[in-house]
């Protein structure tokens, strides 16, 4: 027995196996193992076959979404860079827009200008 566990810190090993349970044959042993390993590669194939099916529906909605316009997917709010994130199901980068500046210098209105109308000179 590894002496670095303890019932004080792992009971559930070191618990003796219980009278009141009857004795498995070897056969319904078997049997159970075989069943549970049949489970295990079912629900392993299943999640296979969901996984290359999810893969293939990507797979279209991205060439149907890359055949669009530019001017159709900016209609639907996206552009053609944030295909791959949508479809990926994160959020697209977002570039900052930075606010515009206020002018250095005032622009000295016009000469001709007597109405507040910028008039060419």
């Amino acid at each position: 027995m590894n002496p670095r566990i303890s019932q004080a810190h792992n009971p559930a090993p070191m618990m003796p196996y219980p009278a009141n349970l009857p004795a498995i044959s070897q056969q319904e042993l078997l049997r159970q193992a075989n069943e549970a390993r049949n489970a295990v590669i079912t629900s392993g194939l299943q999640r296979m076959v969901a996984g290359f099916a999810a893969w293939m529906q990507r797979r279209r909605a991205e060439a149907e979404l890359q055949s669009l316009t530019d001017r159709e997917l900016a209609d639907i709010g996206i552009n053609r860079a944030e295909i791959r994130f949508i479809l990926d199901g994160r959020a697209p980068p977002r570039r900052e827009v930075p606010a515009p500046r206020a002018a250095a210098t005032p622009v000295p209105a016009p000469a001709n200008d007597r109405s507040g109308k910028t008039v060419a000179a």
